[in-house]
């Protein structure tokens, strides 16, 4: 199922400390398949207080995405205005001089579940 120029899928490589797909949305997240005690799961990673959405058991990867594609596409423009209420809430970080210390992270940090309460 083709969606939309802005949702994006990522999927793991063998290379990768995760394995299964992540549909993200102009860069943010908006749900993922992953493993789940010996099958998948589809976790909904931007929530839609209007429609919450439990978590779905899929058989393998490319059926989670075929299940998240139609999910997507069904609530397009809902997700669209969640994802931007979402980047317009987090604070603007100031323009700063990078530090000379050495960072304490070694590589970006794994998305997390969000929980947020969205009127509209």
């Amino acid at each position: 199922m083709k969606l939309p120029d802005d949702f994006q899928w990522v999927e793991a490589t063998p290379d990768d400390d995760w394995s299964g797909a992540r549909l993200d949305l102009d860069g943010h997240p908006i749900l993922e398949v992953s493993a789940c005690r010996g099958g998948w799961l589809v976790v909904v990673l931007l929530d839609d207080p209007r429609q919450p959405q439990a978590n779905v058991a899929v058989r393998s990867v490319p059926a989670g995405m075929r299940w998240s594609a139609r999910w997507a596409l069904s609530r397009a423009d809902r997700l669209r205005v969640l994802a931007a209420r979402r980047n317009a809430q987090r604070p603007v970080a100031r323009q700063t001089q990078p530090s000379p210390a050495p960072s304490l992270v070694s590589g970006p940090l794994p998305y997390a579940r969000e929980e947020e309460t969205l009127d509209a």
